[in-house]
């Protein structure tokens, strides 16, 4: 099972919109994934099992994992071609 990481320096709110949206965009899919959600500010290296990063903010931490950027997020735009660069990173 592919493991998504959500990262977000904004609200929890958002962060949790974003964790719930790209699970269910997943699922409908078909694809089997476990996505969580943290905060930005508490992340300062990655698990070696992530298989990607939507981060909402600047991250603080580096990694090798692919990370994408979740500003569709908070304008509510595009939400889908993020979910959709997710599934070519894994």
């Amino acid at each position: 099972m592919k493991k998504i990481l959500v990262v977000a320096g904004t609200s929890d709110n958002k962060r949790n919109f974003a964790v719930n949206y790209i699970s269910e965009f997943m699922r409908d899919k078909g694809m089997e994934v476990e996505v969580t959600g943290e905060s930005i500010y508490d992340v300062t290296e990655v698990a070696e099992d992530i298989s990607a990063i939507v981060a909402i903010g600047q991250p603080q931490f580096d990694t090798t994992i692919p990370i994408i950027d979740g500003t569709p997020f908070i304008t509510k735009f595009n939400m889908d071609s993020c979910c959709q660069q997710l599934i070519e990173k894994m």
